[in-house]
Protein backbone atom coordinates (compact mmCIF):
# COMPACT_ATOMS: atom_id res chain seq x y z
CA UNK A 1 0.00 0.00 0.00
CA UNK A 2 1.13 3.56 -0.59
CA UNK A 3 2.31 5.61 2.37
CA UNK A 4 -0.54 7.34 4.14
CA UNK A 5 -3.20 5.13 2.50
CA UNK A 6 -6.01 3.91 4.71
CA UNK A 7 -5.80 0.17 5.24
CA UNK A 8 -9.21 -1.43 4.64
CA UNK A 9 -10.71 -3.34 7.54
CA UNK A 10 -11.02 -7.09 7.11
CA UNK A 11 -14.12 -8.44 8.76
CA UNK A 12 -13.54 -11.24 11.26
CA UNK A 13 -14.87 -14.57 10.06
CA UNK A 14 -17.10 -16.64 12.38
CA UNK A 15 -15.77 -19.90 13.75
CA UNK A 16 -17.23 -23.12 12.38
CA UNK A 17 -19.13 -25.38 14.75
CA UNK A 18 -17.24 -28.44 16.03
CA UNK A 19 -17.80 -31.87 14.53
CA UNK A 20 -17.28 -33.59 11.20
CA UNK A 21 -17.86 -31.02 8.43
CA UNK A 22 -20.43 -31.66 5.72
CA UNK A 23 -19.59 -31.31 2.01
CA UNK A 24 -21.41 -27.97 1.98
CA UNK A 25 -19.36 -26.87 5.00
CA UNK A 26 -16.12 -27.78 3.21
CA UNK A 27 -17.13 -25.79 0.15
CA UNK A 28 -17.99 -22.79 2.34
CA UNK A 29 -14.70 -23.17 4.20
CA UNK A 30 -12.69 -23.02 0.98
CA UNK A 31 -14.73 -20.05 -0.26
CA UNK A 32 -14.10 -18.29 3.05
CA UNK A 33 -10.35 -18.91 2.86
CA UNK A 34 -10.23 -17.49 -0.66
CA UNK A 35 -12.37 -14.50 0.32
CA UNK A 36 -10.18 -13.64 3.29
CA UNK A 37 -6.95 -14.21 1.34
CA UNK A 38 -8.17 -11.97 -1.47
CA UNK A 39 -8.96 -9.17 0.99
CA UNK A 40 -5.54 -9.47 2.66
CA UNK A 41 -3.65 -9.57 -0.64
CA UNK A 42 -5.46 -6.41 -1.74
CA UNK A 43 -4.94 -4.66 1.61
CA UNK A 44 -1.27 -5.56 2.17
CA UNK A 45 0.11 -6.54 -1.23
CA UNK A 46 1.28 -10.02 -2.17
CA UNK A 47 4.77 -9.69 -0.70
CA UNK A 48 3.65 -8.39 2.69
CA UNK A 49 0.72 -10.80 3.08
CA UNK A 50 1.46 -13.92 5.11
CA UNK A 51 -0.19 -17.30 5.49
CA UNK A 52 -0.21 -16.76 9.27
CA UNK A 53 -2.20 -13.54 8.88
CA UNK A 54 -4.67 -15.22 6.51
CA UNK A 55 -5.03 -18.15 8.93
CA UNK A 56 -5.82 -15.85 11.84
CA UNK A 57 -8.26 -13.68 9.86
CA UNK A 58 -10.10 -16.75 8.55
CA UNK A 59 -10.10 -18.25 12.08
CA UNK A 60 -8.85 -21.65 10.96
CA UNK A 61 -5.88 -23.78 11.93
CA UNK A 62 -2.63 -23.82 10.00
CA UNK A 63 -3.28 -27.46 9.16
CA UNK A 64 -6.61 -26.54 7.60
CA UNK A 65 -5.20 -23.92 5.25
CA UNK A 66 -1.97 -25.76 4.36
CA UNK A 67 -3.85 -28.98 3.59
CA UNK A 68 -5.71 -27.07 0.86
CA UNK A 69 -3.10 -24.51 -0.21
CA UNK A 70 0.47 -25.65 0.56
CA UNK A 71 1.92 -22.22 -0.26
CA UNK A 72 0.99 -18.57 -0.66
CA UNK A 73 1.57 -18.90 -4.40
CA UNK A 74 -0.93 -21.77 -4.67
CA UNK A 75 -3.45 -19.78 -2.67
CA UNK A 76 -3.12 -16.85 -5.06
CA UNK A 77 -3.40 -19.22 -8.04
CA UNK A 78 -6.68 -20.52 -6.58
CA UNK A 79 -8.03 -16.95 -6.43
CA UNK A 80 -7.10 -16.32 -10.07
CA UNK A 81 -8.51 -19.71 -11.09
CA UNK A 82 -11.77 -18.71 -9.43
CA UNK A 83 -11.85 -15.60 -11.61
CA UNK A 84 -11.33 -17.78 -14.67
CA UNK A 85 -13.84 -20.50 -13.81
CA UNK A 86 -16.64 -18.53 -12.17
CA UNK A 87 -17.77 -16.52 -15.22
CA UNK A 88 -16.97 -19.34 -17.63
CA UNK A 89 -13.52 -18.05 -18.62
CA UNK A 90 -14.14 -14.35 -19.06
CA UNK A 91 -17.72 -13.66 -20.00
CA UNK A 92 -21.22 -14.82 -19.16
CA UNK A 93 -23.78 -14.69 -21.95
CA UNK A 94 -27.52 -14.16 -21.58
CA UNK A 95 -30.21 -14.19 -24.23
CA UNK A 96 -29.90 -15.20 -27.89
CA UNK A 97 -26.44 -15.55 -29.39
CA UNK A 98 -25.39 -12.66 -31.68
CA UNK A 99 -25.68 -13.42 -35.40
CA UNK A 100 -22.28 -12.10 -36.46
CA UNK A 101 -18.72 -12.42 -35.22
CA UNK A 102 -18.52 -8.64 -34.87
CA UNK A 103 -21.57 -8.52 -32.61
CA UNK A 104 -20.31 -11.48 -30.59
CA UNK A 105 -16.86 -9.96 -30.07
CA UNK A 106 -18.43 -6.61 -29.20
CA UNK A 107 -20.45 -8.29 -26.47
CA UNK A 108 -17.43 -10.27 -25.29
CA UNK A 109 -15.11 -7.25 -25.16
CA UNK A 110 -17.58 -5.03 -23.32
CA UNK A 111 -18.25 -7.68 -20.69
CA UNK A 112 -14.55 -8.52 -20.34
CA UNK A 113 -13.74 -4.84 -19.75
CA UNK A 114 -16.55 -4.44 -17.23
CA UNK A 115 -15.41 -7.53 -15.31
CA UNK A 116 -11.69 -6.69 -15.43
CA UNK A 117 -12.13 -3.10 -14.27
CA UNK A 118 -14.64 -3.75 -11.50
CA UNK A 119 -14.19 -3.98 -7.74
CA UNK A 120 -11.70 -6.44 -6.32
CA UNK A 121 -10.66 -7.74 -9.74
CA UNK A 122 -9.10 -4.45 -10.78
CA UNK A 123 -7.40 -4.25 -7.38
CA UNK A 124 -5.89 -7.70 -7.90
CA UNK A 125 -4.81 -6.68 -11.40
CA UNK A 126 -3.01 -3.66 -9.93
CA UNK A 127 -1.32 -5.94 -7.43
CA UNK A 128 -0.08 -8.23 -10.21
CA UNK A 129 1.27 -5.27 -12.23
CA UNK A 130 3.04 -3.86 -9.18
CA UNK A 131 4.65 -7.04 -7.84
CA UNK A 132 5.07 -9.48 -10.74
CA UNK A 133 8.75 -8.55 -11.21
CA UNK A 134 9.57 -9.61 -7.64
CA UNK A 135 7.18 -12.54 -7.58
CA UNK A 136 7.11 -14.38 -10.95
CA UNK A 137 4.26 -16.60 -9.75
CA UNK A 138 1.95 -13.58 -10.08
CA UNK A 139 2.89 -13.19 -13.74
CA UNK A 140 2.33 -16.90 -14.29
CA UNK A 141 -1.15 -16.66 -12.79
CA UNK A 142 -1.98 -13.64 -14.94
CA UNK A 143 -0.73 -15.45 -18.04
CA UNK A 144 -3.01 -18.40 -17.25
CA UNK A 145 -5.96 -16.00 -17.17
CA UNK A 146 -4.81 -14.48 -20.49
CA UNK A 147 -4.53 -17.96 -22.01
CA UNK A 148 -8.03 -18.87 -20.85
CA UNK A 149 -9.47 -15.75 -22.51
CA UNK A 150 -7.56 -16.43 -25.74
CA UNK A 151 -8.86 -20.00 -25.86
CA UNK A 152 -12.43 -18.83 -25.43
CA UNK A 153 -12.08 -16.22 -28.20
CA UNK A 154 -10.44 -18.78 -30.51
CA UNK A 155 -13.45 -21.05 -30.03
CA UNK A 156 -15.77 -18.14 -30.88
CA UNK A 157 -13.81 -17.28 -34.04
CA UNK A 158 -13.82 -20.95 -35.09
CA UNK A 159 -17.58 -21.19 -34.55
CA UNK A 160 -18.41 -18.05 -36.52
CA UNK A 161 -16.06 -19.01 -39.34
CA UNK A 162 -18.44 -21.91 -39.98
CA UNK A 163 -21.63 -19.96 -39.33
CA UNK A 164 -20.67 -17.11 -41.68
CA UNK A 165 -18.76 -19.32 -44.13
CA UNK A 166 -15.61 -17.23 -43.79
CA UNK A 167 -12.61 -19.58 -43.50
CA UNK A 168 -10.08 -19.06 -40.72
CA UNK A 169 -6.77 -20.90 -40.95
CA UNK A 170 -5.43 -19.96 -37.51
CA UNK A 171 -8.07 -18.77 -35.00
CA UNK A 172 -5.56 -18.80 -32.13
CA UNK A 173 -3.48 -15.95 -33.59
CA UNK A 174 -6.28 -13.33 -33.85
CA UNK A 175 -7.69 -14.53 -30.52
CA UNK A 176 -4.39 -13.80 -28.79
CA UNK A 177 -4.24 -10.36 -30.43
CA UNK A 178 -7.82 -9.63 -29.35
CA UNK A 179 -7.21 -10.49 -25.69
CA UNK A 180 -3.97 -8.52 -25.70
CA UNK A 181 -5.81 -5.45 -27.01
CA UNK A 182 -8.34 -5.75 -24.18
CA UNK A 183 -5.56 -6.10 -21.63
CA UNK A 184 -3.86 -3.02 -23.07
CA UNK A 185 -6.98 -0.93 -22.55
CA UNK A 186 -7.29 -2.21 -18.97
CA UNK A 187 -3.64 -1.44 -18.24
CA UNK A 188 -4.03 2.10 -19.55
CA UNK A 189 -7.08 2.69 -17.34
CA UNK A 190 -5.26 1.37 -14.26
CA UNK A 191 -2.20 3.53 -14.94
CA UNK A 192 -4.15 6.75 -15.41
CA UNK A 193 -6.01 6.21 -12.13
CA UNK A 194 -9.37 7.30 -13.52
CA UNK A 195 -12.21 4.78 -14.03
CA UNK A 196 -13.44 4.17 -17.57
CA UNK A 197 -17.09 5.00 -18.19
CA UNK A 198 -19.46 2.60 -19.91
CA UNK A 199 -19.68 4.96 -22.89
CA UNK A 200 -15.89 5.09 -23.16
CA UNK A 201 -15.61 1.30 -23.12
CA UNK A 202 -18.29 0.91 -25.79
CA UNK A 203 -16.70 3.56 -28.02
CA UNK A 204 -13.22 2.06 -27.71
CA UNK A 205 -14.54 -1.45 -28.36
CA UNK A 206 -16.33 -0.37 -31.57
CA UNK A 207 -13.24 1.41 -32.91
CA UNK A 208 -10.95 -1.46 -31.95
CA UNK A 209 -13.21 -4.02 -33.65
CA UNK A 210 -13.30 -2.08 -36.93
CA UNK A 211 -9.52 -2.20 -37.13
CA UNK A 212 -9.32 -5.76 -35.82
CA UNK A 213 -11.86 -7.20 -38.26
CA UNK A 214 -10.41 -5.29 -41.23
CA UNK A 215 -7.72 -7.97 -41.39
CA UNK A 216 -10.11 -10.93 -41.12
CA UNK A 217 -9.39 -12.13 -44.65
CA UNK A 218 -5.79 -12.81 -43.57
CA UNK A 219 -6.70 -14.95 -40.56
Amino acid sequence: MSEGAVKPEIAAEPRRARGRPRIADLAELEARLLRVARQIFIANGYGAASMNEITKAARVSKGTIYSRFPSKAELFWAIVDGQIQNPGGWVRYAGPKPRTLEAMLQSFAERALEDSLAGEIVQLNRLVHAEAERFPELGEAAHARWRSGAQQVAAIIREYAELEDIPCRDPEAPAEMFITLIQGFCSNVMLRGKPATGAEMKSWTRRMLKLFLAGRQDW
